[in-house]
């Protein structure tokens, strides 16, 4: 499975962690795209998330696999883990490896540092406004969103060009809900 990663280029200090983070997952299989910057940063990310479901879209791909810069696994093992407990693309719409709104059942989206689009949800993802917030929108869309838990990935702490201000949302999960 191909790995679609959006990368900043103006944060170079994200570039050697992350092929690092592939590295150690055995991923060899992946493709760096420059993130899309519009003055407005979150037009910027969705649009650099658009851009590669567009490209899966043209392609005609049953799924695409889509990462940020500052992806983080883990432990040994959780990109295989990952895709073990992947649904078929026909029965999912989106596949998420975490989220940073833990209640039971899971089911708000919050953060996109590693999932997959299903092919039968291009249209609707291409669809959302350009000005919403890609990795919370999907909260007011119907869909078939699954988690994979425990967790195998989350955001690395570090400069957030969405908040403009170094964050580490990882002390909001506690460890019994990651993959180890």
């Amino acid at each position: 499975m191909k790995l679609n990663i959006i990368y900043d280029a103006r944060r170079v200090e994200k570039y050697d962690p992350l092929i690092k983070e592939l590295l150690s997952q055995g991923i060899h299989d992946f493709e760096i795209y420059p993130c899309i910057m519009f003055p407005d940063v979150v037009k910027s990310i969705n649009a650099s998330h658009k851009m590669i479901v567009q490209d899966a879209k043209d392609k005609g791909l049953p799924e695409v696999f889509i990462a940020e810069d500052d992806l983080m696994f883990t432990a040994p093992g959780a990109w295989k883990y990952f895709l073990e407990k992947k649904p078929a693309p026909e029965n999912y719409d989106l596949y998420l490896a975490s989220t940073y709104i833990i209640e039971e059942p899971l089911k708000n989206i919050c953060g996109f540092h590693l999932y997959s689009v299903s092919e039968k949800f291009y249209d609707p993802f291409l669809s959302v406004p350009d000005d919403q917030h890609i990795d919370t929108v999907f909260n007011d869309v119907k869909g078939d969103y699954h988690f994979c838990y425990p967790f195998p990935a989350l955001q690395r702490p570090g400069f957030s060009a969405n908040n403009m201000m170094v964050v580490n949302y990882n002390s909001m999960i506690d460890e019994k809900h990651l993959f180890k």
